[in-house]
């Protein structure tokens, strides 16, 4: 009886502390216009790791923008922008994070990197394994892009699977199996991740050498668009969880795929967001959550730009075909010392030849010379020289005394 009386206390003091956070949606740094109840809105972020309305901003120091998301931002969050710089978030304010800046990150010496911030170095698949598989799948199974699919949410599957789709296709193309599961998860509420956590699971058992979670921002379309090697793209922005044991991995493989990306697609890779959350990320070290544009994007755009996302990363993860490389180099090696040979052959048959049958090298060279300077400049299209004094009498010459 004491211990039901000391629960019905604690719900009472629970909603009297959530009905004295309510107030206006100016006063919260809600949209104008946009009721807001912040009591909800704390509940709700205990379980969601985005916003199913609106979106947060990202200011630096200055309050020049560096970011817009739809995915929750707290203080202690991190963002490193496409150019590499590395912010921390210290404020909140309704929708609006403010974050200092802390360094520029270089992703050119990732094993040093590595070293200095205590972290374990992700390396790629060890050369000898070969070009095994990849992981995808949805927690948010039924996101999609209005402009092609008609609605930013499809139940039955949204979108965004037809992205994984290409991205599947795409990796086939460079030799890498895709196994994708096509599980939309849906609703699309705090359980969603606990849902997709078993299809990740499954995923896991053949042994990927990596693992994607493929979704779509709510922000804007300018937020993502880019233009990438001449064409209209949207963007991609990995995103890493904080709160699992692999997170420094994680960063690391996120940083290289990066890397990659930045040589080979430059500006197809917004940015690394460090958010709250697990993502399911403790279950793999080479595990990221991809944001593929935004719910105003076509749908086109984001199939292009994972297309590019697919060639970077088997790269990272196998190399550029570098051992097919060596194999080609190593044929057209063997070729043309093959071609030497077989002219070098040619040469000493011929040499015997003439030699048997002039009798002796002299009368042979004589035989050569005499092909090069008539035969073979007639075949060429130059016809005979005229005779010349010194050259040597031909074969069916005889003297006269």
């Amino acid at each position: 009886m004491k211990t039901k009386n000391k629960l019905i206390i604690l719900s009472v003091v629970l909603v009297l502390f959530l009905f004295a956070l309510s107030g206006t949606a100016e006063e919260q740094g809600a949209p104008p216009g946009r009721s807001t109840n912040p009591g909800k809105e704390i509940l709700a972020d205990l379980g969601l790791d985005e916003l199913t309305d609106g979106y947060f901003t990202l200011l630096d120091e200055d309050g020049n923008r560096l970011l817009r998301t739809a995915r929750i931002i707290r203080v202690g969050n991190r963002y490193q922008t496409g150019d590499n710089k590395l912010y921390e978030v210290y404020r909140v304010e309704g929708r609006t994070a403010y974050a200092r800046y802390l360094r520029d990150v270089d992703l050119r010496a990732p094993a040093a990197a590595a070293t200095a911030a205590g972290r374990r170095q992700v390396l790629p698949v060890q050369q000898g394994e070969g070009r095994g598989r990849i992981g995808i799948y949805h927690t948010h199974g039924a996101e999609s892009y209005v402009p092609s699919d008609g609605s930013d949410s499809i139940e039955e599957g949204g979108g965004i699977i037809r992205v994984g789709e290409v991205f599947a296709r795409a990796l086939e193309k460079f030799g890498v199996e895709p196994l994708q599961s096509k599980e939309t998860h849906v609703p699309h509420d705090a359980g969603a991740y606990d849902r997709s956590r078993r299809t990740a699971a499954k995923l896991l058992e053949e042994n990927p050498d990596a693992i994607f979670d493929v979704h779509r921002d709510a922000v804007p379309a300018e937020e993502y668009a880019a233009e990438v090697d001449g064409e209209q793209v949207t963007q991609i922005q990995l995103v890493v969880g904080q709160q699992n044991q692999n997170q420094a991995a994680i960063q690391e493989f996120a940083e290289q795929i990066k890397r990659v990306n930045d040589e080979k697609n430059p500006g197809l890779i917004k940015g690394i967001f460090y958010a709250s959350g697990n993502y399911n990320q403790d279950l793999s070290p080479r595990s990221l959550l991809l944001e593929v544009g935004t719910h105003e994007s076509t749908r086109e755009q984001a199939e292009k730009a994972v297309s590019l996302f697919a060639e970077a990363t088997t790269a990272f993860l196998y190399g550029e075909a570098a051992e097919a490389k060596a194999g080609r180099e190593q044929v057209a090696g063997t070729a043309s010392r093959s071609v030497l040979w077989l002219l070098l052959a040619a040469a000493l048959a011929g040499g015997i030849f003439l030699y048997i049958s002039t009798g002796s090298w002299e009368k042979a060279a004589q035989k050569l010379r005499q092909f090069t300077r008539t035969e073979f400049l007639s075949d060429l299209g130059g016809g005979p020289r005229p005779p010349r004094k010194d050259d040597p009498p031909p074969d069916d010459f005889e003297g006269h005394d």
